[in-house]
């Protein structure tokens, strides 16, 4: 009987032991998951925006109350990181002056920007392209493409992919 329960126990430990997987450290990847309501007068929502911290361009969610249009998280961006945030280290390449920037949620999206892009860094473009992409996947309208079609001034950047992270 003994023998009967050891066989199993010893095929079961030599598999594990042979699987080939090999021990990791901790590997960071950001906060945990959260719950909440998803019904009420006022449903508490997250909004996407895009900033950047040590020269990378990160996501950060900010709490919101309804639903908030593309135009509107890219005028969030625009205003920069809050106290807190930048407290964090995060900071923004984009100008606060830029103008209106509209974004259509066709597929894939576009993006029409009243500046020059020429002017503005990587990081600048890709803060707005992943705001943007991020915002029209949160209407419901979530194109089959992972980028967007921007336009400026100075002619058309025809692809534009998120880069974050």
């Amino acid at each position: 009987m003994r023998k009967t329960r050891l066989l199993p126990a010893l095929a079961a430990a030599t598999l594990v032991a042979a699987c080939g997987v090999q021990p990791t450290g901790v590997v960071p990847a950001g906060p945990g998951p959260s719950m909440r309501a998803t019904t009420g007068p006022a449903v508490l929502t997250g909004l996407t925006l895009y900033f950047v911290s040590d020269g990378r361009v990160v996501p950060v969610t900010r709490p919101t109350e309804g639903f908030i249009s593309p135009e509107g998280a890219i005028t969030m961006l625009l205003k920069g990181p809050t106290e807190r945030e930048a407290a964090q280290g995060l900071t923004t390449f984009v100008p606060p002056e830029v103008g209106r920037v509209e974004v259509y949620s066709s597929d894939p999206p576009s993006m029409v920007l009243p500046f020059s892009v020429r002017k503005f860094s990587d990081q600048a473009l890709n803060q707005l392209v992943c705001t943007a992409i991020s915002a029209t996947a949160a209407t419901g309208r979530a194109p089959r493409a992972q980028g967007m079609t921007v336009t400026s001034p100075d002619g058309t950047l025809y692809f534009q992919s998120c880069k974050a992270g």
